[in-house]
């Protein structure tokens, strides 16, 4: 990438950051291309350089958003620790755009731009499903999911909770705001209701 391509590259994420932060501030309908320009500093004109339209950008900032999530995914489940650490550290890293900002902003850009759902759905049959699919064997080979629970049982849960989840955007707000509550679904979620006895 020469000089030239460096700097176009550097201006289009600086107005990706800039879209991004508005959209979670104020709501896709509320910010301007204007607004973004002013806030990415650069003219009117460069944004449309970029992108043809709103809609475009927030195609381009949503996907990117999910690429950047799936990497964070992917260095967690890969790295060197215990099952038990890793569900930790996504957890605590908040892998998810409900947990990065406010839980109704990929509803909302579904709802403008359906090319965002059909990325999504595309990352979550495929590549979330693989990720999830290895973490759940590297929980069975270390002891702490339960073997004879199939793998498509545990990935059709998961993928319940997930249509649950996005369908109630704003309880997912409220995990955000509440540590309390966001633990004790976390808890639920890994050790189910039944406490162990002896």
């Amino acid at each position: 990438m020469n000089g030239f391509e460096r700097r176009k590259e550097k201006k289009k994420e600086s107005i990706r950051r800039a879209a991004m932060e508005l959209f979670a501030q104020y709501g896709f309908s509320k910010v301007s291309v204007r607004d973004i320009a002013d806030r990415a500093d650069v003219s009117h004109a460069t944004i449309y350089n970029h992108f043809n339209s709103k809609e475009e950008l927030i195609n381009d900032v949503m996907r990117s958003e999910l690429d950047e999530i799936m990497v964070s995914a992917h260095q967690i489940i890969n790295s060197e620790e215990s099952f038990i650490k890793k569900v930790e550290m996504i957890r605590s890293s908040k892998v998810g755009l409900a947990g990065r900002y406010n839980g109704e902003i990929l509803k909302a850009a579904i709802n403008i731009s359906p090319e965002v759902y059909e990325y999504l759905d595309k990352l979550w049959q495929g590549e979330t499903n693989r990720l999830m699919e290895e973490l759940v064997d590297q929980g069975k080979k270390q002891g702490y999911i339960n073997k004879e629970i199939s793998t498509q049982a545990i990935m059709f849960y998961f993928d319940l909770i997930r249509a649950g989840a996005f369908a109630c955007a704003k309880s997912i707000q409220q995990m955000n705001i509440d540590a309390k509550l966001t633990d004790d679904v976390n808890r639920l979620f890994l050790y189910g209701l039944i406490e162990k006895r002896d």
